[in-house]
């Protein structure tokens, strides 16, 4: 059976002052009515049962996760509240353990929970495909075909296609602009959008053969003892732990216009400009000002003759910033947060 473990723990410190500690971005309405979490659950129900999916997020979102979700009426069993934020790794090897102890063909399906995603049919056929090629042994992740040189996104370079499946030769961190410009021109490297497929089974034999002493804390992981073990798990991610070292890994490419809302320039992709190239959310008035984002909660924000900035105006925190720079906004969070402010 189908199963999905969905990334909820984040802070999305890029996305300040708009996201904080206490409500990060996934439980935000950014790109539509509905949180970031509520649309990724609604994505995928189409293929996954409510009982079948899996929230992995930090303890502090209970009642985040209960505002959030009500509608679906997941099993409160499914949702795993970690004790501390420890990556991926370990939710993963913890929920996958979980899922394979009831089920020992299950198909887990990993997804994080601040996607947009405009071509759901599309993107059910990738994961429909993807599952498919897992349940034959393989740790399968979505490679997203890049139309521009993002800086914010890690990268994949594939060595060789086949009919089913493209092979990996390496994973590349974020890179700078030059090499992310020589990334688009080649049909070999795609986005990592942090999408794999796997068998539980499969999983957890790669977190034996590559973090054994992880492996171990989870097997031994229950209810009961989780809050005296969870420290002891690597923090880790389940990329560098596993996937880049893998040999089951393979790519299958998709494109069905994918965004990552990994800083506030994400939001020019989707919402609505004016003749200008404008974007205004809230309660704002612009007198001459061209290719602006400006974001408002409930204060005036007044904007004359600006070009290519970004300004977000809560009721504690302002934010202005050039638009090339989104990526340094969580700078300002790591400031904020040795200050204890």
């Amino acid at each position: 059976m189908n199963y999905a473990i969905i990334l909820a723990g984040g802070i999305g410190s890029r996305f300040w002052p708009l996201s904080r500690a206490a409500e990060p971005k996934q439980f935000l309405k950014l790109c539509s009515d509905k949180t970031m979490l509520n649309e990724t659950v609604r994505r995928l129900r189409p293929l996954i049962r409510k009982n079948n999916i899996y929230i992995a997020t930090h303890r502090i979102y209970r009642k985040n996760i209960k505002n959030c979700l009500g509608e679906f009426d997941i099993p409160a069993q499914n949702i795993f509240f970690e004790p501390e934020s420890k990556n991926t790794l370990a939710p993963i090897g913890v929920l996958s353990k979980k899922i394979y102890a009831k089920d020992k063909e299950a198909v887990i399906l990993i997804l994080p929970s601040d996607h947009y995603i405009k071509e759901k049919k599309i993107f059910l056929a990738a994961l429909n495909k993807a599952i498919d090629i897992a349940k034959k042994g393989y740790i399968v992740t979505i490679g997203i075909t890049p139309d521009s040189p993002e800086t914010g996104y890690g990268y994949i370079k594939i060595k060789s296609k086949n009919k089913d499946f493209c092979s990996i030769e390496r994973f590349i961190e974020k890179p700078d602009i030059v090499r992310a410009k020589k990334f688009i021109q080649d049909s070999r490297f795609y986005w990592n959008g942090g999408i794999f497929v796997f068998k539980a089974k499969v999983m957890l034999e790669e977190i034996a053969k590559y973090a054994p002493c992880d492996y171990q804390i989870i097997t031994k992981i229950k209810d009961i003892n989780l809050n005296k073990l969870w420290p002891r798990l690597t923090s880790i991610s389940i990329d560098y732990a596993i996937m880049e070292k893998s040999k089951r890994l393979v790519l299958i490419p998709a494109d069905f216009a994918w965004i990552d809302l990994g800083s506030w320039r994400a939001i020019e992709y989707f919402a609505k400009k004016d003749i200008r190239g404008n974007i205004f959310k809230g309660n704002c008035i612009d007198i001459d000002s061209n290719n602006i984002l400006a974001w408002s909660d409930k204060r005036l924000l007044a904007t004359v003759g600006l070009n290519n900035i970004i300004i977000v105006n809560t009721k504690d925190a302002v934010l202005v910033c050039a638009k090339d720079k989104t990526q340094d906004v969580k700078k300002i969070a790591q400031i904020l947060k040795k200050k204890n402010l």
